[in-house]
């Protein structure tokens, strides 16, 4: 991918809640294979020019700002020579994605997202009808901060989830592809199935396991197992979910 296809890529990622520059930042900076520009203020602005000329994404105003995307490595903590994870510094870590379902939207649009009826579409704002930015990064930032967020439309956050040999126009129901972005939100670090249905939306582990069910039938996502040893040392198993495009074939994992 070019510099810019790779922002759209990152922005498409995080979903209907959408990114704030600063971890729009933080995202591009840790990106696997790595962004081939250096993150200087140069392009920093190039960026924000992208984001604006790009008709396919939105900018949105939050009614309070957003706390930034923090990052962790599960692999870290996982034992070469078992393949258990033994590492629990991260199981605490503040989710800024609250689960929050968009159902049955007549325009279409799926996903999650907290703030969807509350935020503001200030596109207009920022992006002339020539495309061309009304404010620089610097001026964004200082009139928006933190609540401002770059939205991918849903055509491109759809395509972007299941990938360029996946149908197109497959149709999945508002629940399965609320865990479908929240899978492809985590990138190469996949979400564990006990998370998604225990922490992330709380719900009973017979729907969640019936939600995946569609994921796995159209072949959008891959599935491991997954071993946590606790603190009493009971070994908790589990199953890692990501999107077939960072998909890792790791040694000491069991491919479902």
């Amino acid at each position: 991918m070019d510099p810019f296809t790779i922002v759209v890529d990152e922005v498409a990622l995080e979903g209907l809640d959408g990114i704030t520059i600063p971890s729009l930042w933080i995202r591009l900076e840790n990106r696997k294979p790595a962004f081939p520009l250096k993150l200087d203020d140069h392009t920093k602005e190039l960026v924000w020019r992208s984001l604006i000329n790009n008709t396919e994404l939105k900018l949105y105003q939050m009614p309070q700002e957003r706390a930034d995307v923090v990052l962790f490595d599960r692999f870290k903590g996982i034992d070469p020579e078992t393949g258990i994870e033994t590492r629990h510094h991260f199981s605490d870590r503040k989710d800024v994605y609250l689960v929050d379902m968009i159902l049955e939207n007549k325009n279409g649009i799926q996903g999650s997202c907290a703030l969807f009826k509350e935020r503001k579409d200030i596109t207009k704002n920022v992006r002339s009808e020539s495309l061309a930015p009304l404010l620089n990064l610097q001026e964004a930032l200082e009139q928006y901060g933190r609540k401002l967020v770059v939205v991918a439309c849903q055509t491109l956050r759809f395509r972007t989830l299941i990938g360029p040999e996946s149908d197109p126009d497959l149709k999945l129901n508002d629940d399965s592809y609320c865990v479908l972005e929240r899978v492809g939100r985590a990138r190469w670090q996949g979400e564990l199935q006990k998370d998604l249905h225990g922490s992330s939306f709380k719900i009973d582990a017979r729907k969640l396991h019936y939600m995946r069910k569609a994921l796995v039938k159209h072949g959008l996502v891959s599935m491991q197992s997954h071993v946590t040893r606790v603190i009493s040392g009971q070994q908790q198993h589990s199953i890692l979910l990501l999107l077939k495009r960072f998909y890792v074939n790791r040694s000491v994992y069991a491919h479902l």
